[in-house]
C-alpha cells in the first residue's frame, strides 16, 4: 500500500539494505574462467549437442567420463565457476514464508463499470445508505470456509494406478535418441512387422530368408541408424565389455525404433545385406516382367510382319493415294511410312463428309472382304504398345548390377568353416565358394536366369529391328511409337468399317420401306380402277 518492495521483509535485519542489494546483483563479480563452450573439459559435449545429438545421449556420455550431466544445461557463454557461485548464492537466500494455499469457489458474475452508473442508481444509493451496508452481518466463518474454500496443502488420497496409467508411465520413461517423426514412422512399420529384433539381426547378418515383402524390407533398411544416430546410441549404451545384463537393461529402456537400431549396430555391412535380401525378394517379379515383355514384343513383331491382310491393305492405300496425288501420271510413290495411314482419315472429299479412309474401306469391301478382318491378326499388338524396351533394358541392367553385389557381399562374409581355410579361398572356384551359403546358392541360380533373360531380350530387340527394316521405318523408332501407330490405324479402320456398315444397313432399310409403300400405292390404284 505504501509503495514498498514486500521482498525487503525477507532480508537480514542486521545488515543494511544497500549492502544486501549490492550482494544480490552479480554485476560486481568478475567471470574469470573460460566459457563452458571453450572449456577443454566440457567443450566436446557442447559440440556434440550442437551437432544435433539428443540431450540424453550427451548426458550419458558425460556420466561415462564422471562428469555432472547437469552441466550441459548451463549457459555455454559463461564459465562453470561463475554459474556455480550464482547457484550457491541463490541457495543462501532466505526462503519466503509461505502461507497455506487455498482454493476458493468463485462466482462468475458480470461487473458494471461504475463510470456508467447514473447518480441516482441503486448501486450509488447503496454506498450512502448505512442500512444497505449490512454492517454486523451474522456469518459463520468456519461454515463458510468449509463450504467454499479448500486447502491445497492437504495430502491427496493416493490414486490407484490403473494398467493404462502404468503403461503411460513406462512409456514416459523410454529413452528417446532420434528424431520424433522418424521414430513415429519407424514404430508404425515395426509394429506391423512383428519380429524379435535380435532374431531379425541374426537373419540379416546371415542373409537368411525373411517372411517380409519387398516394401517392408526396404522400410527396415531405411531405418538403419545414420552416422549421427549410431554415435548417439553408442554414447548411451554401455561399452561392449560391460555385463550382458547391463547392456540388455539399457536397450530395454529405449523406444521400439531405437531398440531396432541398437541391435543392428552389431551387424556388419547391414545395408549391403539388406540390399541382397531385397534383391532376392523382388527377383522373380523383375524376371517375369522382362521375360513377359520380351515374349510379347516377339509375338507382336511376328504378327505384323506375317500378316497377309496388312500387306494387301498397304497396297490398297498406296494405289488409292497415288491415284489421288498424281491423277494417273507416271509419278507414283512406291513406299510410304506407316504413320501416313493416319492421314487417310484427315483428307476429305469435296462433299466434306467422305474421307479417303471411308473410300479405302469401301474399295476393300468390294474387292476383298477378308482384309476387313485385319484386327484378328493384331491381337498381340494391342498389348505390345505398353511395353517399354528402354525400361526393360534398365531393369536387366539393374539385375546384373544387383547379382554382382550379392556375390561380392557373400564372398566378404563367408562362413567360418570356409573362411578359416588357410589361403585356399583365393584358389577355390567361385561356384564352390558361393555354394557354401543359401544366399550364395541363390546368386548362382539367379545369375543363370539373368543370362537367359539377356538372350531373350536380345532376341526381342533383333525382332523389332527386323520389323523396322522390313517396312523401311526409322531404326531409332521405339516399340511404343511403332505399335501405337499400328493400333491407332487398325482402330480407325474398324470404326470406319462399322460406320459404313451402319449407313448401308440404314440405306437398305429405307429401300425396303420405300418398296413397301410403293406396292401399297400400286395396290390402291389398281383397286380404284376396278371400282370404276
Amino acid at each position: 500500500k505504501e509503495g514498498k518492495d514486500p521482498e525487503i521483509i525477507n532480508m537480514d535485519p542486521d545488515k543494511s539494505y544497500n549492502s544486501q542489494v549490492k550482494g544480490n546483483s552479480g554485476d560486481d563479480e568478475k567471470d574469470a574462467g573460460p566459457p563452458l563452450k571453450d572449456d577443454a573439459e566440457f567443450s566436446k559435449f557442447f559440440k556434440m549437442l550442437k551437432m544435433g545429438l539428443p540431450l540424453g545421449a550427451v548426458q550419458n556420455a558425460m556420466k561415462k567420463e564422471g562428469k555432472d550431466p547437469e552441466i550441459i544445461n548451463l549457459d555455454p557463454e559463461k564459465s562453470l565457476s561463475s554459474q556455480q557461485q550464482s547457484k550457491s548464492k541463490d541457495a543462501r537466500k532466505p526462503a519466503k514464508p509461505k502461507g497455506p494455499k487455498v482454493a476458493r469457489k468463485r462466482l462468475h458474475w458480470n461487473k458494471i463499470d461504475e463510470s456508467k452508473l447514473h447518480e441516482k442508481s441503486f448501486w450509488n444509493q447503496a454506498k450512502d445508505q448505512s442500512s444497505l451496508q449490512l454492517v454486523g452481518l451474522d456469518i459463520d466463518n468456519e461454515e463458510f470456509a468449509s463450504l467454499f474454500t479448500s486447502s491445497l496443502n492437504k495430502a491427496a488420497a493416493p490414486k490407484k494406478e490403473t494398467a493404462s496409467d502404468a503403461k503411460k508411465r513406462s512409456s514416459k520413461q523410454k529413452v528417446q535418441l532420434i528424431d520424433g517423426r522418424r521414430r513415429m514412422n519407424g514404430s508404425i512399420l515395426l509394429t506391423k512387422f512383428k519380429v524379435d529384433f535380435k532374431v531379425l539381426a541374426k537373419q540379416v547378418d546371415n542373409m537368411e530368408y525373411v517372411e517380409a515383402e519387398g516394401n517392408e524390407l526396404r522400410g527396415m533398411m531405411q531405418l538403419l541408424p545414420t552416422q549421427d544416430e549410431s554415435l548417439a546410441l553408442r554414447s548411451y549404451l554401455p561399452p561392449d565389455d560391460a555385463p550382458q545384463v547391463e547392456i540388455e537393461e539399457s536397450i530395454a529402456k529405449l523406444g521400439e525404433c531405437e531398440q531396432y537400431m541398437a541391435v543392428m549396430l552389431d551387424v556388419p555391412d547391414a545395408k549391403d545385406k539388406f540390399e541382397c535380401m531385397l534383391f532376392r525378394s523382388e527377383f522373380e517379379n523383375h524376371a517375369d516382367s522382362i521375360r513377359d515383355g520380351a515374349k510379347l514384343l516377339i509375338q507382336a513383331c511376328d504378327s505384323v510382319i506375317n500378316s497377309e491382310r496388312f500387306r494387301k491393305l498397304l497396297m490398297y492405300a498406296l494405289k488409292l493415294g497415288n491415284a489421288l496425288n498424281t491423277g494417273g501420271a507416271n509419278e507414283e510413290v512406291t513406299a510410304i511410312t506407316l504413320d501416313s495411314l493416319l492421314k487417310l482419315a484427315e483428307a476429305k472429299a469435296f462433299d466434306r463428309q467422305t474421307s479417303v479412309l471411308h473410300y479405302l474401306v469401301s474399295i476393300v469391301q468390294k474387292n476383298d472382304e477378308d482384309v476387313l478382318k485385319l484386327s484378328e491378326d493384331f491381337v498381340p499388338v494391342k498389348a505390345a504398345e505398353r511395353v517399354a524396351m528402354e525400361m526393360l533394358a534398365q531393369q536387366l541392367k539393374e539385375m546384373e548390377k544387383g547379382i554382382k553385389l550379392v556375390k561380392d557381399v557373400v564372398k566378404r562374409h563367408l562362413p567360418e568353416t570356409v573362411a578359416s581355410t588357410d589361403g585356399m579361398t583365393d584358389e577355390m572356384p567361385e561356384d564352390e565358394l558361393l555354394g557354401a551359403t543359401p544366399m550364395g546358392r541363390f546368386s548362382l541360380s539367379a545369375a543363370s536366369k539373368i543370362h537367359s533373360l539377356s538372350i531373350k531380350f536380345d532376341e526381342a530387340k533383333g525382332s523389332f529391328q527386323n520389323l523396322l527394316q522390313f517396312f523401311g521405318e526409322d531404326n531409332t523408332m521405339t516399340p511404343e511409337a511403332f505399335f501405337c501407330t499400328i493400333n491407332t490405324f487398325v482402330s480407325m479402320f474398324d470404326q470406319t468399317h462399322k460406320e459404313l456398315k451402319r449407313k448401308q444397313e440404314a440405306k437398305e432399310r429405307k429401300k425396303r420401306i420405300d418398296d413397301k409403300r410403293e406396292l401399297r400405292e400400286q395396290a390402291m390404284a389398281a383397286k380404284k380402277i376396278k371400282s370404276k
